[in-house]
């Protein structure tokens, strides 16, 4: 057996009782953040799965895989809220009132390990063991479905098609050990949370020494990062290519900005393993160190999702919108006309005038044929892309065959 420095022996070996309550341990930061974020999340999914089953019916593995991602996230949310169920004063407070516990040894987020009793100890681990599942099993189906959404754009036969098939084996690959390695951390399962079981055999997340713990979680880590810039980088050369289209660049640049916002949640989760070795520096604190990391990690995971849901529904919901509201522009013109209404079979018109300028002009021998030409309402209708002379003005000329 190397010679490690053993978790176990790294408990209380700093006293940090005293420290400042940081807001990450905060009930109202854990719950409101987790809660409002992965709705927003759930929304965002439902309408990208709505949208290719029913609207689009064109349903792929990316959607299949992302929606199971969705419901595996569920369980580190629900196991990250009940991390901070009856762990605080005013749950107490009402255990107090009615001399009963509800749910006991629910908790531990957010509080010293060492103040944990032996039962509490063993949930809280039980309870970081599906959320840490649910996040490794979710990054790793995430990223699947992001490839998997590409290859519907990238056309065949290229090298971007082909470095996509790569990078997802790869990430297949990556994503199916490190989710045996969340899920089965002991031999039994059951000795990750019990501590009890002298017999286990634990490796990678589960190990009992810090330097294996802290290189699973700092492997990770790293490895996720550096696939979130590669998979970011295979489409922007469709945003130079003049055969893309416009909406798919829009999608494109949207996913990208998405996925540089998560790239930067990665490195702060990164930043805060290293700080403090995965929860075990300068003393092994579990509890206590875990809340920016599952926060952490929780935005990551909401962010991505987001991103790859948003480029598939907002056409469709932007169609809509405008079906909804829609605007027309209506264009009046304004013509004057010397028009008079005719009489059948008769050469007046109502007023005379039609047919006692017709005698007049038929009796100088002045042809009227092309008078009608001279309208500007029918010129504009006849020829549309005649020169208008500017400040022309329309005018009905009246004359009194008596005068001449």
């Amino acid at each position: 057996m190397p010679n490690y420095v053993t978790i176990e022996s790294q408990i209380s070996a700093v006293d940090n009782l005293n420290d400042p309550v940081p807001s990450w341990n905060r009930p109202a930061t854990i719950l409101g953040t987790t809660l409002a974020f992965s709705a927003i999340t759930s929304i965002c999914v439902s309408f990208r799965l709505h949208t290719r089953f029913f609207v689009l019916r064109v349903p792929g593995w990316d959607d299949y895989m992302m929606g199971t991602a969705m419901l595996v996230g569920v369980i580190g949310v629900v196991c990250m809220c009940l991390g901070v169920c009856s762990s605080h004063d005013e749950l107490q407070f009402n255990d107090h009132l009615t001399n009963e516990h509800t749910a006991p040894y629910l908790g531990g987020l957010g509080e010293h390990f060492v103040e944990l009793s032996a039962e509490k100890r063993k949930t809280y681990f039980f309870l970081f063991y599906l959320a840490d599942g649910s996040f490794v099993t979710s990054v790793g189906m995430i990223k699947s479905s992001l490839l998997l959404q590409y290859l519907r754009v990238f056309k065949r036969h290229t090298v971007q098609r082909d470095a996509c098939m790569v990078v997802l084996i790869a990430v297949a690959i990556w994503g199916s050990v490190t989710t045996f390695m969340a899920w089965f951390p002991c031999f039994p399962i059951k000795g990750y949370w019990d501590w009890s079981i002298t017999d286990r055999k634990c490796y990678g997340y589960g190990s009992l020494y810090v330097s294996d713990h802290y290189a699973t979680f700092l492997a990770h880590s790293i490895a996720n990062m550096l696939l979130d810039i590669i998979i970011l980088l295979l489409p922007t050369p469709l945003l130079w290519d003049s055969d893309t289209l416009k909406r798919t660049k829009l999608g494109i640049a949207g996913l990208l900005t998405l996925g540089l916002i998560a790239n930067i949640l990665a490195v702060l989760r990164l930043a805060e393993t290293v700080k403090h070795k995965a929860m075990s520096h300068p003393t092994f604190d579990h509890s206590w160190y875990a809340p920016p990391l599952c926060l952490l990690g929780m935005l990551e995971v909401n962010v991505a999702c987001i991103g790859a849901s948003i480029p598939v529904f907002w056409p469709v919901i932007r169609s809509t919108m405008n079906a909804i509201f829609v605007t027309r522009e209506i264009d009046v013109q304004v013509a004057s006309r010397s028009m008079h209404l005719e009489r059948s079979e008769s050469l007046y018109s109502h007023d005379n005038s039609d047919g006692e300028r017709r005698l007049w002009n038929n009796s100088r021998g002045e042809s009227s044929h092309n008078e009608h030409y001279k309208d500007t309402y029918i010129m504009d209708h006849v020829d549309p892309l005649r020169k208008k002379k500017s400040g022309a003005v329309d005018s009905v000329i009246t004359a009194d065959r008596n005068k001449y």
